[in-house]
């Protein structure tokens, strides 16, 4: 009997070694699953970071040069205005005939009836 109680004891610590050793072999296999899941994620959360990084610097370049183009405009717009009003100053005076007269005197050399034209020679500064 006494061999009968050995045997039956040995063969329960055989089963319970097998039993550890498989809960072992099940944490061993759930922990190298979590590293693979956790390595797979950390990649992945990386190349979002760069491309966000990439799209956030090419946003702003882009911001950059339609801020440049929009200050260039401005400008632009700006003198467009000042010829605008020069223009339209211009206009205003050639309703003018005493205005008309004038230019029509000093550009095409035109005199009233009985007036002389003396022509004087311009300095080099005009």
């Amino acid at each position: 009997m006494h061999d009968h109680r050995r045997v039956n004891f040995e063969r329960l610590a055989s089963e319970y070694a097998e039993e550890q050793e498989r809960l072992k072999d099940q944490k061993r296999r759930r922990r190298k699953g979590l590293v693979r899941r956790m390595s797979v994620f950390g990649v992945l959360m990386f190349a979002m970071f760069i491309f966000t990084v990439f799209t956030l610097f090419s946003q702003h370049s882009t911001i950059q040069d339609q801020q440049q183009k929009q200050g260039e405009l401005e400008t632009n717009l700006a003198n467009l205005e000042q010829e605008e009003n020069e223009l339209k100053e211009e206009i205003e005076l050639l309703q003018d005939y005493d205005y008309i007269a004038e230019l029509a005197r000093r550009d095409y050399f035109l005199t009233k009836p009985g007036e002389t034209l003396f022509q004087l020679p311009r300095s080099s500064s005009d």
